[in-house]
Parts: structure tokens; sequence; C-alpha cells
């Protein structure tokens, strides 16, 4: 009796377990990154900060795969730093102003899973992020002063592992793959004319990964 109960529970708890992404089931949750780093000589230290924060809900529209729409919030923060040279053998202090961006996106996202086991699996998805933002100029005295209105285009391809501790919730880890990055800003300043840049980008950066939790119902 005792070991039939036993085995009921296991059953029970690996039934639990199972991963639900079969057509008609909706997936919400998000992701959130944060990078940090900091570079120093014997001169000048300056330190960088980004946060990447990115709610998002779909529809498994068939076995493993899903459509869906996300918000993305991001910043960006290299301070500003003095360092010290010499002009005509005197000692000179050098400011480097820094500066501040921030941006709002919508991302319309496809997802597709393969099955490695009941409660892991692997998945590929599709980005197509639209981003409205300003960048501004950081003073060493603490100021800020608006100085680009930015609009930006990126797709990208992210694979990634999806761990389900339950049947629903995933634990998620992706990291880009390739990217096209298109920039539009339009300066603050009347004299200078806006700009556009384009640029692509391949390769695995694991240096970057993007941490999510989804919620499967």
């Amino acid at each position: 009796m005792k070991k039939l109960l036993l085995t009921a529970i296991a059953a029970g708890f690996c039934m639990g377990a199972y991963a639900q992404t079969e057509k008609g089931k909706i997936i919400a949750g998000g992701t959130i990154s944060v990078h940090s780093s900091k570079s120093n000589s014997q001169t000048a230290s300056q330190k960088a900060t980004s946060l990447n924060i990115g709610p998002s809900i779909g529809l498994f529209v068939g076995k493993n795969m899903v459509v869906g729409l996300g918000l993305e919030y991001v910043t960006n923060k290299n301070n500003p730093y003095l360092y010290s040279t010499y002009l005509n053998g005197l000692p000179y202090t050098v400011t480097v102003s820094g500066n501040k961006s921030e941006a709002l996106g919508i991302a319309p996202f496809f997802r597709y899973y393969w099955d490695l086991h009941e409660r892991v699996k692997l998945f590929g998805q599709t980005n197509t992020t639209f981003y409205w933002g300003k960048s501004n100029t950081l003073n060493p005295d603490g100021t800020e002063i608006k100085s680009v209105d930015n609009t930006t285009f990126i797709g990208s391809i992210q694979p990634g592992i999806a761990i389900f501790p339950t049947k629903r919730i995933a634990i998620e880890l992706k990291v880009p793959l390739f990217s096209y990055n298109y920039q539009k800003s339009n300066y603050i300043d009347p004299n200078m004319p806006s700009a556009t840049s384009n640029s692509f980008s391949f390769g695995s950066d694991l240096t970057k990964p993007v941490l999510g939790i989804n919620f499967h119902f």
C-alpha cells in the first residue's frame, strides 16, 4: 500500500510538471537583463550600466508555436569622468561628458520550442522591435542636457532554453545570435542635421544572457 501511494505521488508530480506548449495555451511573463562595466587606469575611471525590462504575452497557435507581443524598456548610462594628461609638459585635466539614454519599445515575436525532456525545451525566437527614445548629455557637475531623439528598429534571432520546475512556470535563458539595427537620430541642436545608422551582428555573445520567467496557462 505504501509503495502504491508513493508511486501515485511520483506520477502526479510528473504530470504536474509537464510543460504546457499545446495549441490554445497562453504564455505570459517577461525578461530582465542588467549589465555593468568599469574601466580603470592611472589617470581615469569610467562606469557604464544598462538595464532592459521586457514584459510579454503570447498565444500558442500550434503545438510548440507561439505568437506574441512584448513591451521593452531600455536605459543605458555612461558616467562622465575626468582624466589627467600633459600639455606642453604641464599637467592638464580633461573633462569628458557622459550620456544617458532611455527608450520604450513594442516587440511582436514568434517562438518555436523543441522538446528535450518534459521539463526542458530548447527554443528559437524572432523579434521585431520598434523603439522611441531620447539621449541626454551628462556633465561632470551633475547637470543633464537633452541632445537627441532616437527612433530605432531591431530585428533579431535569439536561441534559448526553458526549464519547467512546475507545470505552470518556465525559467528561461536566451542569448543573441543575429541582429539588425537601424536608428535615426534627430538632434535638438538645429545646426546639426539628422543622422541614420545601420549595423549587423552575428554570433552568440554569452556575456550578455537574458534571464526570463514565463507562466503557462
